[in-house]
């Protein structure tokens, strides 16, 4: 797995990083010929969410980057982030982990907190962002029974570290479950996120266990506290068109949050539109690539002339393949045909209502 190293002003940091372009998984360099897509996870999970894009033959007609993010995150290891590590700090280690890798203007999709980091890069460095797909963004005020639920989940997997040699599992499970409703809506998943599940969370008690949690707080509620909503002015600057994708089953931040935000960046004279997935979650990219795939691969075709004549490849292979097999994937089941992974399919589940809403903690 490629690791570059790269400094910026809040430390020296070692990012795991993934490359793919139409005939490569795990290539070192990208070809220049065709678009670049630069992914951003939520800081909460890891670059591994992306599997059912990575694996998508259409996107695949382009350059598919992503990468660990810092403070505990996957495989990217390095100095603790400081305790005022948030969105502008973000920013400018992705700036300087594009420079390592000598990536061009991209094409930055964002999911969740991702959304944050995608949009002050758009604001900060508008030449090196050429559009911009943000899903389930939270690029405005946090609502304070959101900011109640980050908090309550925080000191839930706190709690769960009372000291140096002690886990308690049922806690450490019990943020889990509020971790799943807040990404997924449901008290059952599908096959590819309960592989999701089992990949991160062992590294989550690794990182984030007792000698780690002022990471896990910083990162995962700090960083939410203190996030900034951007003002007309700096919206302005913005280069590219947007794409706000929004699921109804959000059970965080309703639509009308992200209209309203769809309705700031039309003030600020940018070309954005918004996307509605009927019956999905907050964390919508995994079960419903089928339905946003598409849609991403349309906005950067409207959005970048050198996609027009890219062949699309037969099969591509994720870069996660043998990382999802490993964590028990395979089964009659199935999403892999040969290696091969095919667009997961949709699971209807009666909505839970929530006491409290929480996030997600791996």
């Amino acid at each position: 797995m490629p690791h570059v190293e790269v400094t910026s002003s809040t430390g020296n940091t070692r990012f795991k990083y993934t490359i793919c372009t139409p005939t490569d998984a795990e290539a070192t360099t990208i070809d220049p010929s065709l678009p670049t897509l630069l992914f951003i996870h939520p800081v909460s999970i890891a670059e591994h969410v992306f599997h059912a894009q990575f694996a998508d033959p259409l996107l695949r007609c382009s350059n598919l980057v992503s990468f660990d993010l810092r403070g505990g995150h996957g495989d990217t290891s390095g100095d603790k982030v400081p305790p005022y590590y948030g969105q502008v700090e973000a920013a400018e280690d992705t700036i300087r982990l594009m420079d390592a890798l000598e990536l061009p203007a991209c094409h930055l999709v964002g999911m969740s907190t991702g959304t944050i980091i995608a949009t002050q890069l758009a604001v900060t460095y508008p030449d090196r962002v050429l559009s911009l797909f943000l899903v389930s963004h939270l690029c405005l005020e946090i609502p304070p029974e959101v900011a109640d639920g980050h908090l309550e989940i925080c000191e839930l997997w706190t709690s769960a570290f009372p000291d140096a040699s002690t886990v308690l599992e049922d806690v450490v499970y019990e943020a889990g479950f509020g971790n799943s409703q807040y990404m997924f809506s449901t008290h059952q998943v599908s096959p590819l996120v309960t592989a999701m599940m089992k990949i991160t969370y062992p590294v989550a008690m690794e990182k984030w266990g007792y000698e780690h949690l002022d990471q896990f707080r910083i990162m995962n509620l700090d960083f939410h506290l203190r996030r900034e909503p951007f003002s007309k002015t700096s919206l302005a600057r913005i280069a590219g068109s947007v794409k706000i994708v929004h699921g109804t089953e959000d059970v965080a931040y309703p639509q009308s949050y992200s209209r309203e935000f769809l309705r700031r960046l039309d003030e600020a004279g940018v070309d954005a539109s918004m996307h509605v997935v009927r019956g999905a979650p907050h964390y919508l990219l995994p079960d419903f690539s089928n339905q946003i795939n598409p849609v991403l691969y349309d906005f950067i075709l409207q959005n970048d002339d050198r996609l027009n004549n890219a062949p699309v490849p037969d099969h591509v292979q994720s870069p996660w393949t043998d990382v999802f097999k490993q964590a028990s994937l395979e089964s009659e089941d199935s999403l892999f045909d040969d290696c091969i992974i095919i667009h997961p399919r949709r699971h209807h589940h009666r909505r839970n209502s929530l006491s409290s809403v929480t996030l997600c903690v791996a």
